[in-house]
């Protein structure tokens, strides 16, 4: 009879070592299924990232981690795993806390790996006083509108506004870089790389060669003002409406 009673006991025992294992194994398959099943991993800047840091050094250096985000909090181009990070570095800085997406990481175009220039376009790189370069507020990523001085030649003197929202590669003051929004100090004259087409580049390089060039800072996504009648003597003092 004791020996029957040891044996139920026994079994009991292994019931519910069993039983136990299996709901280990199913909590442990919830939990690790949890990011596919009520969100969705991304990578994400664990510290901030300085622009022009490789992926691979990102994902060493500890700055990359990985998350899972509502599928409705997800950019379409969010990077979800370190493998999309190889051979890519970062073209702006990546604050922290911010999901990573293939934009912000890219290809290097160039020897120093971290500019990435836009289909169809060059880099152009001008350089211009202080004040006609806005005096340090400009950095990589930001926009600008640029305007035309014709000092001598039909009509002249006048201004008159040519491009319109062109894209900021870099700037560079006295081996100083700035990145979009952060000012930069300096006496000596920024040089400023941008993205145009080379169209757009044989009018500015005539521009800082014969004549002068004025930049103004916009928001990135401010729109076009269309065509403007520029300025000369004969109205420059008119009152505008």
């Amino acid at each position: 009879m004791a020996k029957r009673s040891n044996l139920i006991v026994i079994i009991g025992l292994a019931v519910f070592v069993a039983g136990a294992a299996a709901t280990f194994l199913i909590v442990r398959n919830d939990d690790s299924s949890g990011g596919t099943r009520n969100g969705t991993p991304v990578l994400y800047a664990n510290q901030a990232i300085p622009s022009g840091t490789t992926g691979g050094n990102a994902v060493d250096q500890g700055l990359v981690k990985s998350r899972s985000v509502d599928l409705g909090s997800r950019p379409a181009n969010a990077l979800t795993d370190p493998s999309q990070l190889v051979g890519k570095t970062a073209v702006a800085s990546v604050p922290e806390g911010a999901i990573l997406t293939d934009d912000q990481f890219t290809v290097p175009q160039t020897r120093l790996g971290t500019l990435r220039i836009p289909d169809g376009k060059t880099a152009l790189a001008l350089q211009l006083g202080w004040v006609q370069g806005v005096g340090g507020f400009v950095g990589s990523g930001d926009r600008i509108d640029i305007f035309g001085v014709v000092k001598d030649g039909p009509g002249s003197p006048s201004a008159k506004l040519i491009m319109q929202n062109t894209e900021v590669l870099n700037v560079n003051v006295s081996g100083q870089t700035a990145a979009a929004g952060t000012p930069i100090s300096g006496d000596t004259h920024p040089i400023f790389l941008l993205a145009v087409t080379p169209v757009e580049a044989e009018r500015l390089v005539y521009l800082t060669s014969f004549q002068q060039l004025y930049f103004s800072l916009v928001s990135k996504d401010a729109p076009a003002v269309g065509p403007t009648p520029g300025s000369g003597a004969a109205d420059a003092l008119k009152q505008l409406s």
